[in-house]
C-alpha cells in the first residue's frame, strides 16, 4: 500500500495477469490528476512497464523504453512498449475512490518477478514521488 498524504491511499491488488490500481481518497483530499504504477526492477521508469492515467481524461498511456515520452492506449484500451502489452479496463471513479483493471503481458526478456511503485500527482505537478508497494511476477 503507498501512502499518499496528498490525495489518499493508492493501492495495487495483484491478480494472475493482471493488477488493480487504485486511489482512495481522504476526506477532503483533491482527485489527482494522474495515478500511476511502475513496473520494474527499481524505481526508474527507462526499460520498465510503466503505466499512467489522465483521471480526469480517463485516458491510459505507457511509458515508451527510453522513460522519457509515453503513447496512449488505443480504443481497444491496448498499449505496448518494449517491455509490456497493457489492456486497460474502464477508468472507475467516485467521489472517493479511482481505479482501473490492468491486464500486464511481459514481453521476452521482461517477464519475472519485478518490484511495484505507486505514484499520485496533481494537476501542478505536486506528489509525495514514488511508493514501493511490493513485488508481482510478471506473467
Amino acid at each position: 500500500m503507498g501512502p499518499s498524504p496528498l490525495f489518499g491511499t493508492v493501492t495495487v491488488d495483484r491478480a494472475p495477469g493482471g493488477l488493480t490500481l487504485r486511489l482512495d481518497r481522504a476526506p477532503g483530499k483533491p482527485e489527482p490528476a494522474l495515478l500511476g504504477v511502475l513496473i520494474n526492477s527499481g524505481p526508474s521508469g527507462e526499460r520498465a512497464c510503466y503505466v499512467l492515467v489522465e483521471v480526469a481524461a480517463g485516458l491510459v498511456r505507457l511509458v515508451n523504453d527510453s522513460g522519457s515520452g509515453s503513447a496512449a492506449a488505443g480504443a481497444d484500451g491496448r498499449v505496448s512498449n518494449g517491455q509490456c502489452e497493457v489492456t486497460a479496463g474502464p477508468l472507475e471513479r467516485s467521489r472517493q475512490r479511482v481505479a482501473v483493471e490492468l491486464r500486464v503481458a511481459a514481453r521476452p526478456g521482461f517477464a519475472g518477478e519485478k518490484q511495484l511503485y505507486t505514484i499520485a500527482q496533481g494537476g501542478n505537478g505536486e506528489s509525495d514521488g514514488l511508493a514501493p508497494v511490493g513485488a508481482w511476477r510478471v506473467p
